[in-house]
């Protein structure tokens, strides 16, 4: 693998995942920087960090829940749970508006505990967090249109704080 000057190296989510799995069903966490913009605002790529654990067996998976899997082409995606059904389970990235699925419980290889993101903690399971998830799963239809302009507002006071 080729190295770029002041880049750390790349591994790809294959290597890691089947090096890392046997310590995950130990019980141990893992920790990694996701990448892409799939589960922007929440999770942004490069910046936060997902502390990972595999679930105990029976583990009843739901909604808001987010969740490490692997697509069939071999990609590992990390998503938000937004259904569980008798046909399975179905994820939608919080950058996203088309949904996913149906997965099976066995297609699941890990679950997040909590998100670091910007050196703080944020617990999947508290109330302020789960407010702002539900929220942003309400207007998913309207998100590329709030990104958007959240963007445009952002660029702006860069500008204005550059002058």
């Amino acid at each position: 693998m080729k190295e770029s000057i002041g880049q750390e190296p790349k591994i790809p989510a294959e290597a890691w995942f089947e090096a890392i799995a046997p310590l995950l069903r130990d019980g141990y966490q893992f920790k990694i920087c996701p990448q892409g913009r799939s589960m922007v605002p929440f999770l942004c790529g490069g910046r936060d960090e997902a502390v990972l654990s595999v679930p105990d067996e029976g583990h009843k998976y739901r909604k808001n829940e987010v969740v490490l899997f692997k697509l069939d082409c071999g990609i590992h995606v990390l998503h938000r749970i937004c259904r569980v059904n008798k046909k399975g389970i179905f994820t939608l990235g919080d950058g996203n508006v088309g949904i996913e699925g149906p997965f099976q419980q066995d297609d699941i290889l890990a679950v997040v505990d909590y998100i670091i993101r910007k050196g703080k903690i944020i617990r999947n399971g508290s109330r302020g967090y789960l407010l702002l998830v539900s929220v942003w799963r309400i207007i998913r239809p309207f998100r590329p249109s709030v990104m958007r302009g959240y963007s445009a507002f952002r660029r702006l006071e860069h500008r204005v704080k550059n002058r």
